[in-house]
Order: structure tokens, then sequence, then C-alpha cells
């Protein structure tokens, strides 16, 4: 029996109506006192947790508690058994699971029961985080129910589920993080309650693998078969499945594009002063776009200011010969974009000009190119690799930030300025995940003793991991720079104690 010291006890709520029960002893077999309960009235609600609620292995609940919230204890990672005096006229067990007297409402799962579970029919309600943590295989549910709470199935090792007609709408949070599912269905027109202002970028976010909960694929692909929002954004899932990998979602969607012939999109052009002229906007939904080299009898020299900002069809563009500027946000945010053709006659790109193409993965960069404008390939998170032009003498502000899948980048010799957050989080400064490791492992770097200037404004040139900072007091870098003595990147690493390498 827990000893009475060994719990704090106090009432919460309106009237009385809960009761905060905490247990701060160390004993992993929780018994709640009769007398205890006795105080809290007769239909109060006792909210119960633990300091060792990760540890508790087994809770016993007296015949006067009335109802009970296990919330508090989070995950109670280590439980195995809930046990309720039989002469209890609200509550009862059944093979160590929590329920409602009458059979209508299953309170807590114990979370290291395994196998497969068969909820019992006449259940109508699973109350919030009932799932939380479990370790079982499978939940079968009954055609009674009615109800799932919030985050009831959040962190569960559920491989498979299949919710039943009966259940008219499933709130979004009850299978989040249930990353180990891989059967998920829905019988009938269960609708899904989104708790998110914006639910498409969300939505977008968890496809992608870039969100801060992360769904199972096959939990995603039941809701997008029900998305309201579906066409409208079937471009933007198309281009985050294809950035996350996601195959069956990616191939659903792809499924259900319409049929019909794409017709040929039209371009709008200016004059420049030399007698040449400018692409200045693109209205069409061509999947390959071939720019032509001249229109109107003038020859395209110059791919203007946001020209195809935001096209959501895009998948290639071939930029003539003859061109040779390509200005700011020329092709900013076009998210189905994955490759770029580019001539040798094109030595100048602009601001922000490919920033957030996040599918761009092939791009060929002018040998006679100098410069890496400011953001030019900003979130590229799909560019693999980069061949940067022999000439190159400047990567500016941002100019490759988070263009994590770039594991391999040679800066040539020449190269004078590294600008602020120029290679932040780029997979060039930094290795793989290594197995039982809390972050990446270091990866080597060479900069050139041709740089003069290194801009360390913002989160600086290399990215830093906060971990280290809780395990060593100190941030780590994941690089190891490989620099000459007495260089302006030998004096760089030392300052910021990046470990380097003379060469």
């Amino acid at each position: 029996m827990s000893k009475w010291k060994d719990f704090e006890f106090s009432a919460s709520g309106r009237k009385g109506e809960r009761c905060d029960l905490r247990y701060t002893g160390e004993n992993k077999d929780l018994v709640i006192p009769e007398k205890m309960i006795a105080k809290a009235g007769e239909q109060a609600t006792i909210a119960i947790s633990a300091a060792n609620g990760n540890e508790l292995e087994s809770i016993t609940l007296p015949q006067n508690i009335y109802d009970v919230w296990l919330g508090t204890l989070y995950g109670a990672k280590s439980l195995k058994q809930i046990t309720v005096d039989p002469e209890n006229p609200y509550l009862k067990d059944v093979d160590g699971v929590l329920y409602t007297k009458d059979g209508k409402r299953l309170i807590k799962m114990p979370c290291q029961k395994t196998g497969t579970y068969t909820v019992p029919d006449g259940v109508e309600e699973i109350e919030v985080t009932a799932f939380q943590y479990s370790h079982l295989d499978e939940v079968i549910l009954p055609e009674s129910l009615k109800e799932i709470g919030n985050l009831c199935f959040q962190y569960s090792e559920l491989k498979k589920v299949t919710i039943p007609k009966s259940l008219s709408e499933l709130k979004d949070d009850a299978f989040c993080d249930c990353r180990e599912l891989e059967d998920f269905s829905f019988l009938g027109d269960t609708s899904i309650e989104y708790g998110y202002v914006d639910m498409d970028s969300e939505m977008e976010e968890r496809i992608s693998g870039e969100g801060f909960t992360q769904p199972a694929e096959c939990y995603l692909l039941a809701c997008l078969k029900r998305y309201p929002n579906i066409e409208k954004c079937r471009r933007k899932f198309i281009a985050a499945a294809k950035r996350g990998k996601q195959e069956k979602i990616l191939e659903y969607l792809l499924s259900a594009l319409p049929d019909t012939p794409v017709e040929k999109g039209t371009f709008e052009i200016s004059d420049l002063e030399d007698g040449t002229a400018a692409i200045q906007s693109y209205k069409g939904e061509e999947s390959v776009i071939e720019i032509p080299a001249e229109m109107d009898g003038k020859k395209i020299t110059t791919i203007g200011k946001g020209a195809f900002e935001g096209n959501e069809y895009v998948e290639k563009v071939i930029v003539p010969d003859g061109v040779k500027l390509i200005e700011k946000n020329a092709f900013k945010g076009c998210i189905s974009l994955e490759e770029v053709v580019l001539p040798e006659s094109c030595t100048d790109i602009g601001v922000s000009a490919f920033e957030d193409c996040k599918i761009l993965k092939k791009l060929n960069l002018p040998k006679n190119m100098t410069v890496l404008s400011r953001k030019m390939l900003k979130n590229c998170k799909l560019l693999e690799k980069l061949e940067l032009p022999k000439g190159l003498v400047k990567i500016d502000n941002e100019a490759l930030f988070y263009c994590e899948s770039i594991t391999e980048l040679e800066l040539p010799e020449g190269l004078r300025y590294l600008g602020k957050e120029c290679l932040y989080a780029c997979g060039c400064n930094y290795g793989p995940v290594l197995p039982g490791e809390w972050g990446y492992s270091k990866k080597k770097f060479a900069i050139p003793a041709s740089v003069t200037q290194i801009d360390d404004g913002g989160n600086g040139i290399f990215a830093a991991y906060p971990k280290a900072q809780e395990l060593f007091g100190v941030f780590e870098y994941k690089v190891i720079l490989q620099v000459k003595r007495g260089s302006v990147a030998h004096r760089y690493a030392a300052k910021k104690k990046i470990r380097f390498e003379l060469v």
C-alpha cells in the first residue's frame, strides 16, 4: 500500500468537480487510498499524476473513486496493469484495461500491452491519450464507436487501424506521430477535424516531412483522399511528396491529374534599349517550357523580374542561347521545377532567381559566371550536385542557404568572398547521422586561401547544433575546415572554434 505521506491532494476546478492527486513516492505499484478519495466528494474526477509516472507498472483504484483522469501521467510508459476494486459502481477493469462501469468509455490502455487488441462492442468513446505510447500492433475498433479523443494514439507503435463507419468525425491529432502505421483506412464517410488555421500549409509540410508533426504515409494518404482543398493544393502536394519521397502519396496525387492536353502557354515581352527583348511574364500550364530565342523579330536576351514566379506547373525550363541576364525572382517559388538548362551566354543571375524551388534537382551554372547572387538558390533542398564556375569570385548572402542535398561542393581557387549564411545548413558542411549519435557526423570542407572576406552575420556560414550546448556547454560545428596557415579562413576557424586542418 502506498503511504499517505507520498501523496499531495488538492481540489481544483469549479465547485470541486476535480481533485488533483499527485504521487511523490518511488513505488512502481501505485495503490490509491480509499480514505483519501473520500475527501474528494461523491462525483469528483481524480486527476492522477506521479513524479515517477514513466516508471509506474500498475495502478490500483479503490471502490469509491467516481472518475479518473490519467492524462496528467503523460505517457506512463511502463504501465502494465490497471486494477479497480470490484465493488466500484463507476469504473471497472477488463484484463488490466480501464473502463467506465457501463463499458461505454475506454479510459486507459496500459502502454505495455502488446499484440492485437479488440475494443469490446458497446464502447462509444475512447478517452483522450488512452493509447498514448502503446506497444500494440493493431487495435480493432467496434461499430459502436462514436468518439476518439485528442492525442488518443499519439506516439503509439500501431501498425494497422481501420476506422469504423459509426465514427462520424475524427480529430486529426488522434493519430499524430504514429510513425509505425503501415495500414490505415476508413470504412465510412468519417470527416476529419483539423485544428490548424492554415491546414493547407500544415498538410504540405507533413507530406514533405518538414512539419513538426510527422504522421505515417498511409494516414496522410487516407486523409488526402477526403481532403476538402485537394484540387486547390494538388500541385503543392505533388511537389511536397517528391520532396519527402512519399511514393504512394505521389502516385495517388498524379493519378487524379486531368488527362486533357495542355495548351501552349503565352509569353509577354518588353523591348530593351539595345534592340533586344526581355520575357516579362508567362501564362500557361506546360510542364516543359522552352523559352523562344526570338519573338516578334527581336532576340531574347533577358528573363525579366518575376517572369515565372510562383508557377506551379513547370517542371523543366530550357533557356535559349543568347540570354545574358535572369533578373530577380524570375523563377522564385516554382514548386514543381526539377530541371533548368542554362546557356553559356547567361552570366548574370539575379537575387532569389531560384529561391524556394524546393524540388530543383538539376542546374548547370554557365562557366563565365563570377557571382552567385543573394538567395539565388535558397531552399533548393533537392539540388544534389552543383559545379561552381572556375572564375567565381563571390558567393553572396544566403546563396546556397539550406541546399541540404549538396553533400559535395568544391570552392574554386580565386574565390574571394563568402557572404552571410551563404552555406548555412548546406549538406556540404556536415556529414550523415551515425547510429547512436545525437547529431550529424563531421565532414571536411576546404576553403581556398584566395578567400579574403567571410561575412559571419546571421547564423554564420556553417550550421551549429544547439544539442551540443546542452551536452558540452558550447555550440558544436559538424565540419572540419581545411585551410591554409595564416589565411582568412584559418583565422575565421580559430575565432569561431571550428575544427580545422592546415593544408
